[in-house]
């Protein structure tokens, strides 16, 4: 029996990303490279990882794979960044995942840093959003940047550093209904509750809930189109205040008159725990906790 981590790691993006053509984005390859790469590990296995009836959907025996994968996966990238990190002290590539609700700003800070020649670590950023922020951590990134501790586990395991704290508001255009009077759950039901779409595969076909109980719900890809669908005045949501605040000085949106209206969250730079920080992974600690403490303006 023979398989590589290449065949692995292919396997790991389709089955984190739902697709193959997505997964082959995500590696940089073709479809087909992909399909070959999935179709050699079947034959090395001797099981049937996908279901190929309809569309492509993993078997049980795919399923229970996958979960094997990972762990390999992970395996292989701790021997990887520790042979960097033993060598000379810098990892060869440094995985960030953070929550698209996050200030942008500090992060930026890190990508200028880390285009310095002199930095020979590469810095890879990847943008998701509740539970798919700790999916990708979990997958092999090797920071994550939560906007919270409510995602799906604990936080056993991790090394938490706090970040600054995160206001949430219940926001909607001024000329849209429910900003004329208090927001009832009658007057709520009536309109529809904008809400950006949960990243992780769990979420795939059956998505969270509304954060509220509304009956009508949109669900966005980013909080830059939910923006926009707020300032249209196609319904109502919770979004950042750093994302509007802009917009709230000029009028254009309102924070709602609803119990509650603000809800403020706690964010948190993760890594994991006992493994010793590289000085790639160190670096952009440093230097994010600095951009993310120093006063605006």
């Amino acid at each position: 029996m023979d398989f590589t981590l290449d065949q692995l790691g292919a396997l790991e993006a389709i089955a984190r990303t739902g697709s193959f053509a997505r997964a082959a984005t995500e590696l940089r390859r073709v479809p087909s490279a992909i399909t070959h790469t999935v179709t050699t590990l079947e034959a090395a296995l001797g099981v049937a990882l996908f279901d190929r009836e309809k569309r492509p959907r993993l078997t049980r025996d795919g399923e229970h794979v996958v979960e094997l994968a990972r762990g390999v996966l992970e395996r292989a990238r701790a021997l990887e960044r520790a042979a960097g990190v033993l060598s000379t002290g810098w990892e060869s590539e440094l995985r960030v995942v953070v929550d698209g609700s996050l200030p942008m700003d500090p992060l930026m800070t890190c990508l200028r840093r880390f285009a310095d020649p002199s930095v020979p670590t590469v810095l890879r950023v990847d943008v998701e959003y509740q539970d798919g922020v700790m999916e990708r951590f979990r997958s092999g990134a090797d920071v994550a940047l939560l906007h919270g501790l409510d995602f799906d586990g604990d936080e056993r395991g991790l090394q938490l550093r706090a970040l600054p704290p995160l206001e949430m508001l219940l926001i909607a255009s001024a000329d849209h209904p429910l900003a004329r009077a208090a927001v009832t759950e009658a007057s709520r039901a009536e309109h529809a509750e904008l809400i950006v779409r949960d990243s992780s595969t769990r979420f795939e076909s059956r998505s969270r809930p509304s954060f509220i109980g509304s009956r009508n719900v949109v669900y966005l890809s980013d909080f830059h189109s939910k923006r926009l669908a707020l300032l249209a005045g196609a319904g109502y949501g919770w979004i950042p205040g750093h994302l509007v605040a802009d917009v709230l000085a000029s009028g254009a949106l309102v924070v709602l008159e609803a119990s509650p209206s603000r809800w403020t969250y706690q964010p948190q730079l993760a890594t994991r725990e006992g493994q010793g920080l590289g000085r790639g992974a160190q670096l952009f600690v440093d230097t994010l906790l600095a951009a993310a403490d120093a006063p605006e303006g």
